[in-house]
């Protein structure tokens, strides 16, 4: 159909910018940029069930006090991407489903840079580590929705994410920054201004806890727009920041982290090779006892050098009317509508 319709270009670009040649269960029956998508179904595909649902609307919807109105109100049927105070709210209320699952290789941290500024000395790091009220932040910023990634075993697990062995202990964490930095210091935290409903709580009670033992934290909230510009300097001390990878597997996550490929997503500029051994090790080995061992090590590795405090994984929920059944949760973290059906409350 896309060469068709290309106009002699093979990859029909310009055409498929505004139509869909695909073969699924649902095609699309018209699109509004930025407004909406109608989806009908697709009566002639063979590769499994047709689905329940004969056509589906999804709109565009920016606020999400709008998108949380529209739940409540019976007008829409199924909504995500609300913030964690909103879905706390739609459970205590009890009259819409909720479904809710820990977001895969998802985890906040706070990233400390380890090539400049005072976090380059590790004591420094473990200090933040072992004074961050994460069952706080838990509750104020997540508002429970995600599990806390404090307290865990001193041997890791074969896992990611996975709870690091620290949790709060403000007289440890002041010794060290007594051992570190008698005088105490003072440093920046920056997050990205387009998670503040999230970001900004962390960061307040980041900056409380640190001013208890002599570091004093100065908020930056970056827009958007800017804020992967001003993460790619990593010039920056401290930054709160929401990493998810796309495959399920720790060597993919820390490789992205903090291996010293150093992509942009390595915010602590961190550089090891030790790490980057174990982690390559475990990206390319076919034995599960290599693999399995690599990964302790590095994970081993990582909590004991703490170029990120990991704070919470958070939780992906998806409200929906009580008629609504099926839902499956998958990693793209986008609705699959070939298994929802709409009938009798569940």
């Amino acid at each position: 159909m896309a060469q068709r319709n290309g106009g002699g270009d093979p990859w029909a670009k310009e055409w498929l910018k505004n139509n869909v040649a695909g073969s699924g269960a649902y095609r699309v029956e018209s699109w509004k940029p930025g407004v909406e998508t109608i989806y009908a179904r697709n009566d002639a595909w063979t590769s499994g069930k047709l689905p329940q649902l004969r056509r589906v609307i999804a709109r565009d919807i920016a606020s999400p006090s709008t998108r949380r109105a529209l739940i409540e109100k019976g007008d829409a049927d199924i909504s995500y991407g609300l913030p964690p105070k909103d879905f706390k709210d739609l459970i205590d209320a009890g009259k819409i489903k909720v479904v809710g699952v820990p977001i895969p290789n998802g985890v906040w941290s706070v990233y400390l840079n380890t090539a400049v500024g005072p976090f380059t000395d590790v004591r420094l790091r473990q200090a933040v580590a072992w004074v961050l009220p994460y069952e706080k932040i838990l509750q104020a910023s997540l508002f429970g929705r995600g599990l806390d990634m404090s307290g865990g075993p001193e041997t890791p697990r074969v896992a990611w994410p996975q709870r690091f062995p620290y949790r709060t202990d403000p007289a440890k964490a002041k010794a060290l920054v007594q051992a570190a930095a008698p005088g105490g210091l003072s440093t920046t935290l920056l997050f990205d201004a387009g998670n503040a409903t999230v970001a900004e709580p962390m960061a307040v009670l980041i900056k409380e806890a640190l001013a208890g033992i002599g570091i004093t934290v100065e908020i930056g909230k970056i827009p958007g727009a800017n804020f992967r510009g001003e993460i790619a300097k990593k010039t920056n001390p401290m930054v709160l920041n929401r990493f998810a990878g796309w495959l399920d597997y720790p060597d993919y996550y820390l490789f992205w982290t903090l291996h010293g490929a150093n992509s942009i997503f390595n915010i602590a500029s961190y550089q090891n090779p030790a790490l980057d051994k174990l982690i390559d090790t475990a990206r390319f080995t076919d034995d599960q006892a290599v693999y399995d061992r690599s990964v302790i090590d590095f994970v081993s590795l990582a909590e004991r050098e703490v170029p990120m405090v990991p704070i919470a994984q958070p939780t992906h929920d998806v409200a929906m009317q009580r008629t609504i059944n099926g839902y499956q949760f998958q990693p793209c973290r986008e609705p699959d509508f070939r298994y929802l059906t709409k009938g009798t409350a569940s």
